[in-house]
């Protein structure tokens, strides 16, 4: 395949349907370019620490992310797929509520909770036309989702909306100026699956960033991880140092801190 995802999709009626299909049919985090990351069954204790595993050595910036909520305080997860996150969440203390576009994630993470005592709420819904009252969280984590939402600016806003005054929103999205884009664009490559098209796959640059997010009082973007697993031999042999250094210039995840 010779083509990657366009980085500004219009949105259209169908979209939704399109991305809850793709998702549904490569469920996220069991596989990273075709290959599997687990031989266990999807919900079998083996299954989630196998793809936890994988996730928080190479997504080293979510742990220390997450570990900085203040436990006690409401939160909305975005996009919570199969739960990996949803459980740090839970584990740190916070009043979880999570909504994904899939069923498939929705059961999935209730079932993990239930079999392990956690406590969440967990919904299908779309990003887009969130489900909630105004100011009804603390605060609104979303980690690699809102980029394949199909209105991405209308996502931001509806996190805008249910958030407190004062609440805040822990948000990644895919930076265009980055690395990864730019091997992506040589090689022709898609994102998301070896060969498949994901129906949105958006990058933004940091100015696009703070136009989206010009509705918050303040907003602190920082970049993290050049590449990942998918670079097969490179990515094991980059030098650590080199490669932190690297993140920080030309990452491929935008890590964006608002506060409304």
């Amino acid at each position: 395949m010779k083509k990657i995802e366009s980085a500004r999709r219009d949105c259209t009626p169908e979209l939704t349907k399109s991305i809850a299909k793709f998702w549904t049919q490569n469920v996220n985090a069991e596989r990273i370019y075709g290959r599997k990351l687990t031989e266990g069954k999807r919900g079998e204790e083996k299954y989630f620490s196998d793809l936890e595993k994988q996730r928080y050595e190479s997504h080293y910036h979510i742990k220390p992310w997450i570990e900085e909520l203040i436990p006690g305080k409401t939160i909305l997860e975005v996009g919570c797929g199969i739960g990996l996150d949803s459980a740090l969440i839970a584990r740190r203390g916070l009043d979880l509520c999570a909504l994904d576009l899939t069923f498939v994630g929705t059961d999935t993470v209730k079932k993990r909770f239930s079999k392990e005592n956690l406590l969440g709420r967990f919904l299908v819904g779309d990003g887009c036309c969130l489900p909630f009252s105004e100011s009804a969280f603390h605060y609104v984590y979303s980690f690699g989702v809102l980029h394949h939402a199909a209105d991405t600016e209308r996502s931001v806003d509806e996190i805008y909306r249910v958030l407190q005054p004062g609440g805040q929103a822990r948000i990644m999205l895919y930076n265009r100026h980055s690395l990864n884009e730019l091997i992506h664009r040589i090689v022709r490559v898609p994102f998301e699956e070896k060969d498949k098209l994901c129906p949105v796959v958006r990058r933004f640059t940091k100015n696009e960033i703070l136009k989206i997010f010009s509705r918050f009082s303040s907003v602190e973007v920082n970049l993290e991880y050049l590449f990942g697993e998918g670079y097969g031999i490179l990515y094991r042999m980059f030098p650590g140092w080199l490669y932190r250094a690297l993140s920080g210039v030309m990452g491929w995840h935008i890590m964006i801190t608002a506060t409304k």
